[in-house]
């Protein structure tokens, strides 16, 4: 089989759950034995139709016993002998997200969307985006210490413009910022603070960090909840000409087991932000490699540098003594954020980054889109598919009505991997998930509705995200995890 991999080889599970029900039940699990890893060979060619065979077989055992398998010595020809290349793709790896030429197409059509202050940015989220210690600091002059030298023009272009009465971006205090607040608090009431903001201050950009709130409302609804209400701040910004730039959420660690669950919020963070190719900053990656992952003693905080007298907190300095602190390395991130996307949008500059990564595949049963790596983000619409033909699912899967368009991914893994995958959608879109073993809706071995996990096999699976029955085919995200 052609396979177009772009970048590492890794797990990817999704799919349809062996006895799982539509409910989003992950009662179901992937199998249970492992076998030797065996990796596989790829052509990673984007040229003339490469065909690779690897010509390995490998097994998974069913949470009931059976043993599935899995070829990896198929073959198949790329229908037009080159690979399709779709959008961007954000990588993992990367504290900011790419600005590429069709990005900044992106953020030009959201500022003529309607006239905003460029000088101006909104700050929406939680408790440590209505501290004191985020941002407020960069309008006093006394409180910066060892800025790098090209971010003081970003300072001094955004200390320039009042952002209401005596203040400007950076110390206002932010309607739409409180602290405990989460997605629904910020979009509450006729008008919803988000709107009051909006509408007082006319932000040309908002910087945006929700989720840490919702981590408290027990899996998998609050996740979910989560995902409806960014989305909806995020489209509301966009429909009013105001650039949104988002933030993944720190780690947490109070109360004890929490943060299992923060990479699939910040798998949605990504999947939005790639979506509707505005930008992102990975704080999370950011703040990974501090003492404590830059949380401060309670386990929810951000850490903030001490001033000279070690009482007085320091969130503005730059050297040495803020480098170990969260609110200090958030400030600077967010400031290198602003500093990429102000002269993209504000002046008409080139974009920083010439290029990015690229997803491959259309989605197809003859081309799946081939999963690159693990994590993995995706965000499309079925309404947008240049498939639709599988209607029923047998196997373990049994299932019929799965009559809308759907995409296929491909997914790659060289080791056993427990993974979760989950899927996101609203309104009247309703997709699910199947896990094939062959490009064949006869081979499904699992199937969910919204989320499922489960330890994989070495080998090679396919994955569909279908539209169920009468729904409406439109947008979806797409996240994968390995766990455990």
């Amino acid at each position: 089989m052609t396979r177009w991999i772009i970048g590492p080889v890794a797990a990817l599970a999704v799919g349809c759950a062996q006895g799982a029900p539509l409910d989003g039940d992950t009662s179901g699990t992937l199998g249970t034995t492992m076998t030797t890893t065996m990796p596989t060979s790829t052509d990673p060619t984007t040229g003339s139709g490469t065909v690779t065979e690897t010509g390995e077989t490998t097994t998974t055992t069913t949470s009931d016993g059976e043993t599935l398998t899995s070829e990896t010595g198929e073959t198949t020809t790329s229908t037009t002998g080159e690979p399709t290349v779709l959008d961007e793709y954000y990588p993992f790896d990367e504290v900011h997200s790419p600005i590429t030429a069709d990005v900044a197409a992106s953020l030009a059509a959201i500022k003529a969307k309607s006239a905003k202050t460029d000088g101006v940015f909104a700050k929406v989220g939680g408790s440590s985006t209505a501290s004191t210690n985020f941002m407020h600091c960069l309008a006093d002059v006394m409180q910066i210490m060892e800025l790098p030298a090209e971010l003081q023009p970003t300072v001094d272009y955004f200390n320039a413009t009042a952002a209401g009465m005596g203040a400007t971006s950076f110390s206002r205090v932010s309607l739409a910022a409180m602290a405990g607040w989460g997605g629904a608090e910020v979009l509450a009431g006729m008008p919803s603070p988000l709107v009051n903001e909006m509408t007082e201050i006319l932000p040309r950009f908002a910087l945006v960090l929700l989720g840490t709130a919702e981590l408290e409302v027990p899996p998998p609804d609050g996740l979910f909840t989560f995902a409806d209400n960014l989305v909806t701040v995020v489209d509301t910004l966009i429909a009013g000409g105001t650039v949104p730039i988002l933030s993944t959420m720190p780690s947490r660690t109070m109360p004890a087991g929490i943060e299992v669950y923060v990479p699939r919020y910040n798998a949605f963070v990504r999947a939005l932000a790639q979506g509707r190719k505005i930008p992102l900053i990975d704080l999370n990656l950011v703040l990974s490699g501090l003492p404590s992952l830059g949380l401060a003693p309670d386990g929810i905080d951000l850490s903030v540098a001490l001033g000279g007298d070690m009482v007085t907190p320091a969130p503005c300095a730059f050297g040495f003594a803020g480098s170990t602190s969260g609110y200090n390395r958030r400030n600077l991130a967010t400031l290198e954020a602003l500093a990429r996307v102000k002269p993209v949008v504000v002046d008409g500059a080139a974009p920083p980054d010439a290029s990015a990564p690229r997803l491959m595949g259309a989605g197809t049963l003859a081309e799946p889109i081939v999963i690159p790596s693990l994590p993995f983000a995706d965000m499309r619409s079925t309404a947008d598919s240049p498939s639709d033909e599988i209607d029923t699912y047998a196997g373990a899967c049994m299932t019929m009505g799965e009559d809308g368009p759907e995409y296929v991914y491909e997914l790659n893994i060289v080791e056993a991997t427990s993974i979760r995958a989950l899927v996101f959608d609203q309104g009247n879109v309703d997709v699910d998930v199947h896990l094939m073993t062959q490009t064949d809706a006869a081979t499904c071995v699992k199937r969910a509705d919204r989320e499922l996990e489960g330890p994989l096999q070495p080998g090679t699976y396919y994955l569909t995200v279908d539209t169920l029955g009468a729904a409406t085919p439109g947008e979806f995200a797409f996240v994968v995890l390995a766990e455990g």
